[in-house]
């Protein structure tokens, strides 16, 4: 998670390269995967947040494994702040 924070910081921070510079199919899965580890780290302090909590993850974490290596096989050849990116997520959370 750390390097994710880290990778995003510079692609943000523009050192890295802008967010629109990023394939839209790559955007897609950061948005998505980004909500999945928000809720990865949420504490279910009631039974009300906990199915809140269980709904988000199946909604934004299923799949996202394979998602995820699809991607990096994808643009394995593309420039390094796409790679760097992709390569900064947790494999596997599934």
């Amino acid at each position: 998670m750390l390097r994710l924070t880290c990778a995003c910081m510079l692609l943000f921070s523009g050192a890295a390269a802008s967010a629109a510079s990023l394939p839209v199919d790559v955007q897609t899965f950061v948005t998505e995967r980004e909500s999945c580890d928000h809720f990865r780290g949420e504490e279910p302090y009631d039974a009300e947040r906990r199915r809140e909590i269980e709904a988000a993850l199946d909604r934004y974490c299923r799949g996202t494994d394979a998602r995820l290596q699809g991607l990096k096989k994808k643009y394995r050849n593309a420039p390094a702040a796409v790679r760097d990116v992709l390569n900064g997520f947790e494999y596997p959370i599934e």
